[in-house]
C-alpha cells in the first residue's frame, strides 16, 4: 500500500530532446522515517482541464512494513510525461505536510525537436 511522504522540498522540470517533447519531473522529498520504497509521482485525472494549466500530482511510496529509523530521510521521485498538454504552465505536488509548485519556463514550452 502507498501513502504520501512527508514533505516535497524542490521539483525539476525539464524538457527531454524527443519527438514529440517529453516533460521530465523530478521530485526531491522527504519521507518521515528510513526505509521507504517504491517512490513515484501519481497524475491527478482530470474531467477538465485545471483552469490556470497547473496539473496535479501526488508525492507517494511504500512506507517500510516492518520496524525503521526514527528519522527524516531524503526521497526522490521521477515522472517522464509523454504529450503532455499543451495548455500546461505548471506542476503542483502534494505531500502530507505540504504542497508546492513549479511553472515551466517560458523559454521552454515553445521548444520543438522535430
Amino acid at each position: 500500500m502507498t501513502a504520501k511522504l512527508l514533505r516535497v522540498n524542490n521539483i525539476d522540470l525539464a524538457l527531454l530532446k524527443s519527438n514529440p517533447p517529453q516533460l521530465s519531473i523530478t521530485v526531491f522529498g522527504s519521507s518521515p522515517t528510513t526505509g521507504w520504497t517504491n517512490t513515484h509521482l501519481v497524475p491527478y485525472v482530470y474531467i477538465m482541464p485545471p483552469e490556470g494549466g497547473i496539473y496535479d500530482f501526488d508525492l507517494v511510496g511504500t512506507p517500510p512494513s516492518g520496524p525503521a529509523g526514527e528519522m527524516i530521510s531524503p526521497a526522490v521521485a521521477n515522472y517522464i510525461w509523454p504529450e503532455y498538454p499543451s495548455d500546461l504552465k505548471g506542476v503542483r505536488v502534494h505531500a502530507s505536510l505540504n504542497k508546492a509548485e513549479e511553472m515551466l519556463a517560458d523559454d521552454t514550452k515553445s521548444i520543438n525537436y522535430d
